[in-house]
C-alpha cells in the first residue's frame, strides 16, 4: 500500500491515497521532522527538541517511543526504522511532496519556455497552502518554513520568468503585478513587471516601475538596487529585440556565439577539479558569467544573486533556489543538510554586491560537505581559504574583432568583415578596452554609425553607447564600473577619481601625489577589479580601463583640477628626475620615458600656457630626443611661444625647437632653438642639450661651419654633461666625412681624443668612427657600427642606434652583401617610421635606391631618389653621397609615406627572385 506525506501544506500522512487520521500535534511533528530530513537519520536529541522545545518531560524518551508507535500503526511498521542514535523515514522517491515538485523543477530547468512554464505549473499545483501547516508556530521549524515559503515564491516567480520568456506577457502580467504589489520590496517581481509591461507596449509603465522601486529600495534600506535593475532599464530604453521574443531559443541553439577564453577555460576547468572554492574575478562586463556559463554541464547547481539586494537574505535566497529542505540550525544548516557528502558542484554568480554574506556562506559548506566544490563570480575575491582566483582580462585582440564583426553582421546584413573593416573593427575595440559587453555594445551601433565614424565618436568619450532616449544617459558599460564603485570605501572612492586623471597607467610612486596612505586603498581597488595591475615586468605597473577612467572623471566635478594639479606634478618631478638619469646615460631612462609617454602628454596638454608646462615641455624635449615619439613630437611643436623674451618662452622655443627638428623643419627648428640659446644663460641646464639638438638640425641642413661653432661652444658650456660634449664634437668630424675629408674629420678627433674617453658608455662615438671609415675600411666601419648598436641597444638610446642601423645598411650595400643589407634597410625603415625620424626615413630610402639599382631595378631607384629630391624635409646630401645619387636620378616623385612602402615592397619582390633563382 503507497505512503505519501504530505508537508507543502497541512502536514499529512497519506496511505493508499487516503488521508490518515493522525491524533494529536506531537504526531505531525515526528512526521513532519522525519519527512524533512530526506531519508536521513534524525537524532533523538533533535527528535525530542522538536516535540518540546526545550522543555521534555522527565519521561521524554518513553513519550517519544510511544508517539512513534502510534505513527507507525497509520504508515506501516517499515516506514519509520530505528537505527543507532535516532529512526529514519524510509519512503520511496517522490513520497513527498517536496520530492515531487524537486524533479518537475529539474525537468523544467532543461525544457524550453513554453514546456518550463507548464511544468512549473504542475510543481506550484503540489502546494495546498502555507508549508508545514499545523506545526509551523513551533520555533524549531521556523527556518524550514522561512526556506520552503521562499521557495515557493522562488518558483512563481521563475514560472512567471518563463511565460513572460516564452512571448506570453500579456497573460502573466495580472498575476505578476499582484507579486510585485504584494512584496514592494522583492526586486524579481519588478523586474518582471517591467518585463511584462515593455513587451505588452507599456514601455513608459516599464521604467516608471524601475523608478519606483529604486526609489523604495533606497528609502527602506539605504542601498541602491542589483545591477540587473540598471541593466534592464538600458535593454529596455535601447529597444532590445530580445526583450520580446517569440520563443526562447535553447542553449544548444543561441545565436550569440562564444569568443576566445580557450587558455582560461583550461585554467577553470581545471581549477574545479583540483580546488574547493573556484572565483573567477574580474571588471563588469568583461565575462565571467558567460565564461561560468559556457564551463557548466548542466549538473551543476546555479544560484544567480544579481537579484538580490539584502545581504541577510543569501542564505535564504540560495536555501529556496535550490529547493532546499530546511534544517533547525538555520540556512546555512538547510544547505549543508541537502548536500551533505554528494559530489556536487555549487554555483553562486554574481557575489560582489553579498560579499561578506557569501564568503560565511562558502565557508561553511565547504568546512561541512566534503565533496561539495563552489564555483562564483564575482568583481573581488571572496576571501574564504584554499580560494583559487581566476582573474579574467579583456578579450585578446583577434577575439575581440572576432566578437565585433560576428554581432554586426547579425545586426545589419551588409556588413563586411574584410580587411579595412577589421583594422576598424580593432580600433573601436581599443577604445572601449576590449572588454565583451562593450565590444557588444559598440557592435550595435555599428549598424548606425558605420566603423569609421562610430571609431571617431568612441574617440571622445562612450556617449556614443548611451541609450537612444530617456534616462539618465548611463550606458551599460557605465554602470557596470557605478555598480562596483559603490561598492567601494569612501576613501578608495575618492582615490579611484583622482587617479582617472591618468593616462596608461601609473606605478606606486606616483600614489603619494593622490593620496597619504594609497597603497592599503590601491590593494582594495586591485581586488574590487577597477585597477588592473601587471606584475609581468618590473616594477609593478597599475592602470584603470578607460571604461572606469570615464566614469571616474566624471566623478570628480570640481576636484578635477586639484587632481589634474597633483598629476602634473608627479610628471614634473619625473621628467626632471629622467634628465639626471640621461646626464648619466641610465640604461632605465628611455624605457621609464615610454611607460610613462601617455601621462606626460596629459600633463602637457593640462598645464598649457603656464610656467610649468614650459619647464615641462622642454624637460620632456630633452628626455625624449634619445627616444622620440610622433605623438609627443607633434605636442612639443605647439609649445612655440609667439615671441621669445623671458626664460619660460625660451624653454618652450628649446621644446618646439626639438620637435621641429625631429620632424626635419629644419629651418623653423634653427629660429627658435636659436632665440632660446640668446635668452638662456649660460650654465642653465637646459643650455647643453639645447645646442646639441641645434648641432643636429645645423648636420640635417648641410652647415659645417656652424656644427663646428656650436661644438666648440658646447665643449666650454658649464653644467654640460660629458657625453654631450663628446657627441658635439663627433658631430663636427662627421661634417667633414660628409664633405668628402673623412681624414681631417680623423684628425679632428686625434685633436680631442683626451675628451672622447667621457663618452665611452655611449654609443655616438663608435658611430662616428664607423662613418669616417665607411670610405676607407668598409670592414672596419661594419665592425664600429656593431658595436655603437650593441652599445646603444644596451642604454635605450633609439635615436643613436636608428642612425647606426643606417649606417650599418649603407656600408652592407657598398660591401655588395646585398641580402644582408636588404634585411638592414628592412628593419631601420621600419624603426625610423616608428619613431617619427622623417630625415633619417628619406636617408635610408636614398640607400634603398642604391640597393635597387644595384640589383638592376634603376626605375625603382630613380623613383625614389625624385621623391626625396622634392621633398622639401629630405636632408641636404653631401660629398661623394651626391655623386651617387646623380646617377640614379629621373623624373616622377612620390610622397615619403608611399616612397617608404614602394620601397620595402621593391626589397620583398627582390628577396622573392632571389629566394627563387636555382
Amino acid at each position: 500500500m503507497s505512503v505519501e506525506v504530505c508537508l507543502l501544506g497541512p502536514v499529512e500522512l497519506r496511505v493508499g491515497g487516503r488521508t490518515a487520521a493522525l491524533t494529536g500535534a506531537p504526531q505531525r511533528v515526528l512526521l513532519a521532522r522525519l519527512a524533512l530530513a530526506g531519508g536521513r537519520v534524525v537524532p533523538v536529541g533533535e527528535l525530542i527538541e522538536a516535540l518540546w522545545e526545550g522543555e521534555p518531560p522527565a519521561n521524554a524518551l518513553g513519550n517519544l517511543h510511544s508517539y512513534v508507535s502510534r505513527l507507525r500503526r497509520h504508515a506501516g511498521g517499515d516506514v519509520i526504522r530505528r537505527e543507532p542514535g535516532g529512526y529514519r523515514l524510509v519512503l520511496p522517491d517522490g513520497a513527498v511532496d517536496i520530492g515531487r515538485v524537486e524533479r518537475l523543477v529539474a525537468a523544467a530547468g532543461r525544457q524550453g519556455d513554453e514546456q518550463a512554464a507548464d511544468t512549473l505549473a504542475e510543481a506550484l499545483g503540489v502546494w495546498r497552502g502555507d508549508p508545514l501547516s499545523g506545526v509551523a508556530g513551533r520555533l524549531s521549524f521556523a527556518p524550514d518554513v522561512a526556506r520552503l515559503a521562499e521557495w515557493r515564491r522562488h518558483l512563481r516567480e521563475e514560472f512567471l520568468d518563463r511565460r513572460v520568456a516564452a512571448g506570453r506577457g500579456a497573460e502573466a502580467l495580472p498575476e505578476i503585478e499582484a507579486c510585485a504589489t504584494a512584496e514592494p520590496m522583492r526586486e524579481r517581481p519588478h523586474l518582471l513587471w517591467m518585463r511584462a509591461l515593455h513587451q505588452t507596449g507599456r514601455t513608459a509603465e516599464a521604467l516608471a516601475v524601475a523608478r519606483a522601486f529604486r526609489d523604495r529600495v533606497v528609502d527602506g534600506h539605504g542601498v541602491d538596487p542589483s545591477p540587473a535593475l540598471d541593466e534592464l532599464r538600458q535593454r529596455i530604453l535601447g529597444a532590445d529585440p530580445t526583450l520580446r521574443p517569440a520563443v526562447r531559443a535553447p542553449r544548444a541553439a543561441r545565436p550569440d556565439r562564444f569568443f576566445g577564453r580557450r587558455d582560461e577555460m583550461a585554467v577553470l576547468r581545471k581549477a574545479l577539479s583540483d580546488s574547493r572554492v573556484t572565483t573567477i574575478v574580474g571588471p563588469g562586463g568583461v565575462g565571467k558569467t558567460r565564461l561560468m556559463s559556457e564551463a557548466l554541464t548542466g549538473d551543476e547547481l546555479v544560484v544567480e544573486l544579481a537579484e538580490r539586494s539584502v545581504p541577510d537574505d543569501v542564505g535564504a535566497a540560495v536555501a529556496g533556489a535550490l529547493g532546499l529542505r530546511a534544517a533547525p540550525r538555520g540556512a546555512v544548516a538547510a544547505v549543508a543538510e541537502r548536500l551533505g557528502g554528494s559530489a556536487v558542484v555549487l554555483v553562486l554568480d554574481n557575489c560582489e554586491h553579498l560579499l561578506a554574506a557569501v564568503r560565511d556562506l562558502v565557508a561553511q559548506i565547504v568546512s561541512r560537505c566534503p565533496r561539495v566544490r563552489v564555483l562564483a563570480t564575482s568583481r573581488q575575491r571572496l576571501g574564504v581559504p584554499g580560494e583559487r582566483v581566476l582573474r579574467l582580462r579583456p578579450l585578446p585582440e583577434e577575439d575581440q574583432v572576432a566578437l565585433f564583426c560576428d554581432r554586426a553582421a547579425l545586426l545589419r546584413a551588409g556588413f563586411s568583415p574584410d580587411a579595412r573593416s577589421r583594422e576598424l573593427a580593432a580600433e573601436v575595440c581599443r577604445l572601449v578596452d576590449g572588454l565583451p559587453l562593450a565590444v557588444e555594445l559598440a557592435a550595435r551601433r555599428e549598424a548606425v554609425f558605420g566603423l569609421a565614424h562610430l571609431r571617431d565618436r568612441l574617440g571622445a568619450g562612450l556617449q556614443v553607447l548611451d541609450p537612444a532616449r530617456g534616462g539618465d544617459r548611463a550606458t551599460a558599460v557605465a554602470a557596470t564600473v557605478e555598480w562596483s564603485y559603490r561598492l567601494l570605501d569612501p576613501a578608495a572612492r575618492r582615490l579611484l577619481d583622482r587617479l582617472a586623471v591618468c593616462r596608461g597607467g601609473f606605478g606606486l610612486e606616483a600614489l603619494p601625489y593622490f593620496a597619504d596612505g594609497a597603497e592599503p586603498l590601491l590593494a582594495e581597488l586591485v581586488d574590487a577589479s577597477l585597477v588592473v595591475c601587471d606584475l609581468s615586468a618590473g616594477p609593478p605597473r597599475y592602470r584603470l580601463l578607460d571604461t572606469v577612467r570615464h566614469v571616474g572623471l566624471a566623478h570628480l566635478g570640481e576636484d578635477l583640477a586639484a587632481a589634474r594639479d597633483a598629476h602634473a606634478r608627479w610628471m614634473l618631478d619625473f621628467v626632471t628626475e629622467l634628465v639626471e638619469r640621461q646626464r648619466r646615460r641610465n640604461p632605465h631612462t628611455s624605457p621609464a620615458l615610454r611607460r610613462e609617454l601617455g601621462n606626460v602628454q596629459e600633463a602637457l596638454a593640462w598645464l598649457g600656457d603656464r610656467d610649468e608646462g614650459a619647464r615641462l615641455a622642454a624637460w620632456a624635449a630633452v628626455a625624449g630626443s634619445d627616444a622620440p615619439d610622433p605623438g609627443l613630437t607633434a605636442q612639443l611643436v605647439r609649445c612655440a611661444p609667439p615671441a621669445v623674451v623671458s626664460e619660460n618662452d625660451a624653454l618652450r622655443a628649446v621644446a618646439a625647437g626639438t620637435g621641429e627638428w625631429l620632424t626635419s623643419n629644419l629651418d623653423e627648428a634653427e629660429r627658435l632653438l636659436h632665440a632660446a640659446l640668446a635668452v638662456l644663460p649660460a650654465g642653465h641646464p637646459v643650455r647643453g642639450p639645447a645646442i646639441l639638438i641645434r648641432i643636429s638640425n645645423s648636420m640635417f641642413a648641410g652647415r659645417a661651419g656652424d656644427v663646428r661653432a656650436d661644438a666648440l661652444r658646447l665643449r666650454d658650456e658649464p653644467g654640460a654633461s660629458g657625453w654631450v660634449r663628446v657627441t658635439g664634437l663627433c658631430c663636427a668630424a662627421l661634417m667633414d666625412a660628409y664633405n668628402g675629408d673623412a681624414a681631417a674629420g680623423m684628425r679632428w678627433l686625434k685633436t680631442y681624443e683626451k675628451e672622447l674617453t667621457a663618452g665611452e658608455d655611449d654609443g655616438f662615438e663608435p658611430f662616428t668612427r664607423g662613418e669616417l671609415l665607411a670610405a676607407s675600411d668598409p670592414v672596419a666601419a661594419l665592425a664600429c657600427y656593431e658595436e655603437s648598436l650593441r652599445r646603444t641597444t644596451r642604454a635605450g638610446l633609439d635615436y643613436t642606434a636608428n642612425i647606426a642601423r643606417t649606417g650599418r645598411a649603407a656600408v652592407l650595400i657598398r660591401l655588395g652583401r646585398h641580402d644582408e643589407a636588404a634585411d638592414a634597410c628592412r628593419e631601420a625603415i621600419a624603426a625610423v617610421r616608428a619613431a617619427g625620424m622623417t630625415a633619417q626615413l628619406w636617408t635610408l630610402l636614398r640607400l634603398t635606391a642604391e640597393l635597387l639599382a644595384d640589383r638592376g631595378d634603376h626605375a625603382a631607384a630613380a623613383a625614389i631618389v625624385a621623391a626625396a629630391d622634392a621633398d622639401p624635409y629630405a636632408p641636404a646630401v653631401m660629398g661623394p653621397d651626391r655623386d651617387r645619387l646623380e646617377r640614379l636620378r629621373a623624373a616622377g616623385a612620390l610622397p615619403a609615406a608611399d616612397a617608404a612602402d614602394f620601397a620595402l615592397a621593391r626589397l620583398q619582390q627582390a628577396a622573392g627572385k632571389d629566394a627563387a633563382a636555382p
